[in-house]
Order: structure tokens, then C-alpha cells, then sequence
């Protein structure tokens, strides 16, 4: 008896999907970056400033430098921001993508709480003893402070300040070395405070001595004042 012994049926070949996934990222990657970068889509046709009070938009968009009409994603807002830190007048600066078309800008300004002369004008002073912009002349309220702007003297004259009482009603601070800060009272009398450090304890010991009678206090040293 015979038998009839048949092959079996060629399998088929299975074919990787792999290359065709690649080929559909490289489209999608394509279309995403031609939709970010050369679409009218996203380009970039405003710029929002907020936050600004001496500070005009002017001013602001001046320095920004915000190339208007260029895709969002090209804009380095990192790039603004540290155009825009270059001026006193600012504290803290935010960039950001607005999308579709805007870049947002949120500023911080310095609050000036006294001023310091210069060869050019005045100073603006704020409560970290720095630069808070440049006016030509001192602002009505704000005491004239003889010290460096940006510099250690000038941020322990502020830091002696900040713990004079008002009543003093000083008429002068000047600080010539950061050890040095002397206030002028409005009736006459000199507290010489030396560094701005334990101020509220120098405060404190001046307006003793001061209810005393005396007119030339020097308290550098709290724990062991001198008078005249």
C-alpha cells in the first residue's frame, strides 16, 4: 500500500514593521518642526509688557529687542530677559512664549527709597542699596544718602536707615567706608553708627542718650557708646 507524503506550505515572510514606524516619525518630526519654525502659524506679532510703572513700554521694547515677525520657537527668551536685567531700574524679569503669537514680558521694578548724588545726576537707591535707575534730579521725599551706590558702604547706609526711627527726622546719612555710616539729625545732634550691622540695637542705645541731652553720639560699638 502507498502512501503520498506532501510538503508543507512555504511561510510567509513577516515583514518588520520598524522601518515604517522610523519613516512615520521622520514625517511627523518634519511637520512639527515646519509648523513651529516656517508656518505663519506661530510667529511671533506682539509683545506684552506688564508690571512696569517708571519703566515705559518704550523703553522696554526698545531693549527687549524682540524681533517681531520671526517664529516663536527661534525667540530666546533667555536672550531678552538678560538684555532687559541690564537696566537699574529692573529687579526681576519673566520672558515667555505667548502662544500662538505673543512674547509676554512681566517686570519687576526697584522701589527707590533714597538717592545718592553723582558726577551726572542723582542715583535712585533702593532697599538693597543698589542702583534703581539714574533722574536728574532727587525725587521730593527721599533722603540724599553721601555714600557708593552698588557698594558695601551703600548697603549698610541702607540698613541703618531702615532702623532709624522717623522721628529723627535725619537731615544727612552719609557712609564714606562701609564702617563708617553717620546720621545728621533734625535738631543738630550726629549718631555716628559706624557698619550697618545690630542697627536696631545702636538705634536703640542713640535714642537714650539722645533723650539724655547729648548731641555727638557714637555708637559703633552698642555695648560701649561714647559722647560729647
Amino acid at each position: 500500500m502507498s502512501q503520498t507524503v506532501r510538503s508543507a506550505p512555504p511561510k510567509k515572510k513577516q515583514h518588520s514593521k520598524v522601518p515604517w514606524l522610523v519613516w512615520l516619525l521622520v514625517i511627523v518630526f518634519v511637520a512639527l518642526w515646519w509648523s513651529l519654525y516656517q508656518s505663519k502659524w506661530f510667529i511671533a506679532q506682539e509683545v506684552v509688557i506688564t508690571g512696569n510703572s517708571r519703566l515705559s513700554v518704550e523703553q522696554i521694547s526698545a531693549t527687549a529687542a524682540v524681533p517681531i515677525g520671526n517664529s516663536l520657537m527661534s525667540i530666546n527668551p533667555g536672550i531678552i530677559s538678560e538684555q532687559l536685567e541690564a537696566l537699574p531700574e529692573i529687579k526681576i524679569v519673566t520672558v515667555e512664549r505667548g502662544w500662538p503669537h505673543a512674547i509676554l514680558i512681566t517686570i519687576t521694578e526697584r522701589t527707590p527709597i533714597a538717592v545718592a548724588a553723582t558726577v551726572s545726576g542723582y542715583n535712585l537707591i533702593d532697599s538693597e542699596g543698589l542702583n534703581a535707575g539714574t533722574v536728574p534730579a532727587p525725587p521730593a521725599g527721599l533722603l540724599i544718602i553721601s555714600a557708593q551706590p552698588d557698594s558695601p558702604a551703600m548697603t549698610n547706609a541702607i540698613q541703618a536707615l531702615a532702623a532709624i526711627p522717623a522721628q529723627w527726622a535725619i537731615t544727612g546719612l552719609s557712609a564714606p567706608t562701609q564702617d563708617s555710616v553717620v546720621a545728621t539729625l533734625g535738631n543738630g545732634a550726629v549718631v555716628t553708627l559706624g557698619s550697618g550691622e545690630r542697627a536696631a540695637d545702636k538705634v536703640e542705645v542713640a535714642q537714650a542718650l539722645i533723650e539724655k541731652g547729648y548731641t555727638v553720639i557714637n555708637v559703633s560699638a552698642p555695648d560701649a557708646p561714647t559722647v560729647k
